[in-house]
């Protein structure tokens, strides 16, 4: 069950009695909402990678639009007084079908410098397990610290150098990761025009 509200629908609730006191919420309701204010906070730098994506964002424009076809279908008449959207998976009960998911530069983004760190602690105050990137700002020790009892998996990009690569796997285990996440697809980069078209614009 979410750590933070024991039905959704007593949170929505909320909001909406809240705003009849003129009590707005503090963070977005939109999605839309909320890319503007990370723009807004983020450097223009750090938005363009974080936003663009490869080539001429072609993938990323037709992933935005799969996603779209997805919908939720709610069950009437259900006597489900209590939700409960928990899964077990590799033998564990999950509260949530989520994870977060892995990002390299997520600890750029933070204003201190510590966006993983940040990450993980909200992984241990939701239950949501967390996917740490090998690219992690923070040592992995660090980050897997502040997981609490929430599990956290650790992404792995194997490098070429087998050594390295049982090194990773070793401090992964050493450090409490519940799993592996093997990635294949970022030891060559991406091409991305848009990063270079802004630094191309400062120079």
């Amino acid at each position: 069950m979410n750590r933070w509200v024991s039905n959704y629908g007593d949170w929505q609730f909320g909001v909406y009695l809240d705003g009849l006191t003129g009590k707005r919420p503090a963070l977005p309701m939109s999605y839309a909402e909320l890319e503007r204010q990370a723009e807004a906070a983020m450097s223009a730098e750090m938005w363009s990678y974080v936003a663009g994506g490869a080539g001429d964002e072609r993938t990323q424009r037709a992933n935005v639009r799969a996603f779209e076809g997805w919908g939720l279908v709610p069950r009437m008449l259900a006597a489900a007084a209590e939700r409960d959207v928990s899964v077990e998976l590799f033998g564990r009960r999950l509260a949530t079908p989520l994870l977060l998911a892995p990002v390299g530069v997520i600890g750029l983004c933070s204003e201190d410098g510590h966006g993983d760190l940040a990450c993980a602690r909200v992984a241990a105050a939701t239950g949501v397990p967390m996917v740490a990137s090998t690219l992690s700002q923070d040592p992995m020790e660090a980050v897997a610290a502040e997981f609490g009892d929430t599990p956290g998996w650790f992404q792995l990009y194997p490098p070429a150098d087998r050594e390295l690569c049982e090194s990773l796997v070793r401090r992964a285990e050493a450090a409490g990761f519940a799993a592996i996440v093997v990635t294949l697809d970022t030891l060559t980069l991406g091409w991305r025009p848009g990063t270079w078209r802004w630094r191309a614009s400062r120079s």
